[in-house]
Order: C-alpha cells, then sequence, then structure tokens
C-alpha cells in the first residue's frame, strides 16, 4: 500500500480517510505547497493526496497501479457529475515520488507538472458550496455576513433566477477569487476573512459567462426648469425606461424621491439641463468587486470650457441614497464614489439668468470647500474668468459672489451649507439682484 496525506480543510463536512496510515496535514496555501512540506517523509514508490472533504468510499480503484509508460505521470481523478462543479484540477491525485522530486523546485504551480494523466469520474462527488443572493451594490456586505467557510457563492440578486456557473474552486495553486460573467454577478470567493470588498482578495480570475444585462432605471429629476417637459419626452421616446421626479422641494428630498421611484439597485440621475452626447447610452454597469458607492460621469460646461463631473449624469446607489440625511455641501461627494471618465452630456446651467446664477454660485463655494488641490484650484479659476454663450456675465457675477461669501463665512459651515438648497439659492439671487 502506498503511503497517504489526507488534507484537512475547514468549513467543510469532513469524512474519513479510506486508507489506515493517512498522515493528516491542514491545507496551507495550495495542494502543491502541502506536497512539499510532507514529500521528505514519504518512503514508498507512489503516494496519494486525497482531501477531507470528500467521501472515497466508492468511485475511485485505490489499488490502481500505473503501467510502465504511465511511471512518472501525476495521476489526477476529477468529477464529470453535472451537480459537481466542473473542474479537471482534481482532488484525488497518485504522485510519483522520484520523479516529483526531480522536478519539484523547477515547478511554480502543480499544473507546470510535466506529464499529467487526468482520469474523469462520473460518480465522484463533492460537496455542495453554499451559495447566498445579495443585491446589488451590497454583495460584499454579503459576504461578511454570511458564515466563515473555506469558499461561498456570491450571486447578484438580479440573476437569481438563471442558471449558476457550475465550477468547483482548484485548490492546485493559492486560493483566490473566482468571478464569472462579463461584470462579474456570480463570485466564488474564499470564506475565511472580512472584506471591505472583493478586490482585498490577492489573486483573482474571471471566466466568461453569457446572459442578459439588466440596465439600471433612469430617473429624470426637475424643479422649475422651464423646458423640462420637452427634455423629459426626448429622453422618454428614446429611452422608454426613463421615469420623472419632478417639483420635489430640497436636494436631499429630490434624491431620495427619485430612488423610491427605481426598480433597480441603482438608478441614472439626469437633470433638463443636460444635452446627452450621442455615445452615452446608459449601459454602463456598477462594479460588483467594489465597495458601495455612487459612479459620476463628465459633462461639459459651455461656458468655461471645463469637462468633469459638475451637473453629468449620475449613476446612484438606490440604498446609500435612501440613508443619506446629512449630506453636507454636496450630495454625491459626501458618501463614497467613483469618477468614470465618460463625457455624458452638455450642462448647459446657463439656458436662464436663475439658473447659470445659482448653479454658479454653488459650484463655486463647493469647490472652494473641497481640500485644497491643483485640480480644485484650476476649476476655481476657470469658474471666475470671464467666459463665453448665454448668461456668461451672470456666470462671472456668480462666481465673485460666491468667492466673496466663501471668504465671509469660511469658517462658518452652517452658512456655507445654505448654498446646497436650490430655495436659499432663490432667495439669495433676489435680494442681490432684483428683478
Amino acid at each position: 500500500m502506498f503511503d497517504s496525506i489526507q488534507v484537512r480543510f475547514p468549513g467543510f463536512k469532513e469524512w474519513p480517510s479510506p486508507f489506515v496510515n493517512s498522515r493528516q496535514v491542514p491545507f496551507v496555501q495550495s495542494y502543491f505547497n502541502v506536497i512539499k512540506s510532507c514529500i521528505g517523509d514519504i518512503k514508498t514508490e507512489y503516494f496519494w493526496v486525497i482531501p477531507n472533504f470528500m467521501s472515497l468510499w466508492e468511485g475511485i480503484d485505490f489499488g490502481f497501479i500505473p503501467e510502465q509508460h504511465q511511471k512518472d505521470q501525476i495521476h489526477v481523478w476529477y468529477s464529470t457529475h453535472p451537480k459537481a462543479g466542473l473542474n479537471k484540477e482534481g482532488n484525488v491525485l497518485l504522485i510519483p515520488t522520484k520523479a516529483f522530486k526531480e522536478q519539484m523546485q523547477d515547478l511554480k504551480y502543480l499544473r507546470d507538472y510535466k506529464d499529467i494523466n487526468y482520469h474523469p469520474v462520473e460518480d465522484l462527488w463533492y460537496p455542495v458550496i453554499t451559495r447566498h443572493n445579495a443585491v446589488l451594490g451590497q454583495m460584499s456586505e454579503a459576504y461578511n455576513k454570511t458564515e466563515l467557510a473555506l469558499y461561498k457563492w456570491i450571486t447578484n440578486l438580479q440573476y437569481s433566477d438563471i442558471p449558476k456557473p457550475n465550477f468547483f474552486p482548484s485548490f492546485w495553486e493559492d486560493v483566490k477569487c473566482y468571478t464569472f460573467g462579463e461584470h462579474n454577478d456570480f463570485v466564488l470567493a474564499p470564506g475565511g476573512k472580512k472584506i471591505d470588498q472583493f478586490y482585498d482578495f490577492d489573486r483573482m480570475v474571471n471566466s466568461p459567462y453569457k446572459h442578459d444585462i439588466i440596465p439600471m432605471d433612469i430617473i429624470f429629476i426637475s424643479y422649475d426648469e422651464p423646458d423640462a417637459e420637452q427634455k423629459f419626452k426626448e429622453l422618454k421616446n428614446k429611452y422608454p425606461r426613463a421615469k420623472w421626479s419632478k417639483g420635489v422641494k430640497g436636494r436631499t428630498q429630490a434624491y431620495q424621491a427619485a430612488a423610491n421611484m427605481s426598480d433597480t439597485p441603482f438608478f441614472f440621475c439626469v437633470w433638463p439641463k443636460l444635452d446627452l452626447v450621442d455615445s452615452f447610452d446608459f449601459s454602463f454597469q456598477p462594479d460588483r468587486l467594489k465597495n458601495n458607492c455612487h459612479y459620476i460621469f463628465n459633462a461639459k460646461n459651455p461656458v468655461n470650457g471645463l469637462e468633469y463631473g459638475h451637473g453629468a449624469v449620475l449613476l446612484y446607489n438606490k440604498k446609500l441614497v435612501l440613508e443619506h440625511n446629512k449630506p453636507g455641501i454636496d450630495f454625491t461627494l459626501s458618501q463614497p464614489h467613483d469618477t468614470v471618465p465618460i463625457l455624458s452630456a452638455i450642462n448647459n446651467f446657463n439656458k436662464t439668468t436663475l439658473m447659470a446664477y445659482r448653479t454658479t454660485f454653488r459650484e463655486v463655494v463647493k469647490l472652494n470647500m473641497l481640500k485644497p488641490t491643483v485640480e480644485t484650484k484650476y476649476r476655481i479659476k476657470k469658474w471666475c474668468e470671464y467666459g463665453s454663450g448665454p448668461n456668461a456675465s451672470w456666470v462671472f457675477k456668480a462666481a465673485q459672489d460666491a468667492t466673496e461669501f466663501f471668504e465671509t463665512h469660511r469658517h462658518n459651515p452652517e452658512e456655507l451649507f445654505k448654498s446646497y438648497e436650490l430655495e436659499w439659492l432663490n432667495d439669495y439671487f433676489t435680494s442681490r439682484y432684483k428683478p
């Protein structure tokens, strides 16, 4: 009888070894790592490597003796059962001791061994890895809330009704995180630690997995813009899934009203002042592997030529929006967010005198309140220059007024925060420039 090593994995039901002489060792990093640590104690021509998470009393001939032309091969038995989780890098191995020692120092992974014989076994059974569904944008949170396990599946809830990838993880190399599909809607992740996001895992690999992609809702938000009805009609004609939230007082209240209209875990926000560019089609999907955040696209300023996130289309995380009741000077920037360098629209905030003034005033106050960087300083400089186009003079006046307002109240955040609300901006404009 050949020597045998039973590798002990936490998080699975344990089965006894079919060999009376098995040396039991904990799984550390990979089978390759385990074998290297034990091979000095092997006394037989070949040795078996088996896991403790499989019942191996049937299905494998442990009396197998390699033929002469197979004597230097690693023999691997893997399951082809449709419910076992397909992976040729199986968990029952017969290894030639001398040949392995000769190659060991030149190997990076077990699969690099020069001669491997794969044996398919239809009735070889692997344990079922638990599956958990999670709302998009909360997949890492769901991962942390589930029980500790060697591996666990986390699936985007939007796709919980479609067939799942049939796959079992490989232990031939360092444990890693597997993702499936263009947008990583199915994640098979090691389950032994808490994470902020799936990118915390050192090793990740993605595999193709085709399925229909559900687009995010589009919410059109208007307040008192004169051409709102026409702009929504244009949007609706091109994107029938668009919905209209109108006339909600209070910026936070307006965003939360829009969130409550959305049937998807993220939603795009569009405003009447935007002229969408032809290349922007609302097909963007949030990153499943990131932590919970909003996404900010770019918009072009027609007065000063700046191109950044101000006034652009936003992709809001519904959960974050509904939980956010103290936004400070900016609703989006005061929560986790990411910038997407894609031009979404022309920000025609200068259509009317009032729109031009209050948009500029608020943005210049906000930029001054942010941590000073080369970028923010440059943007303030451009806003304070005399630009071109309709109501450029009012943009210039608003920038000067906002700068003065900030300098007067720079140590009084409560006063500065007033510029967050449209009603206050309307009153401030009227008080300085009566019609």
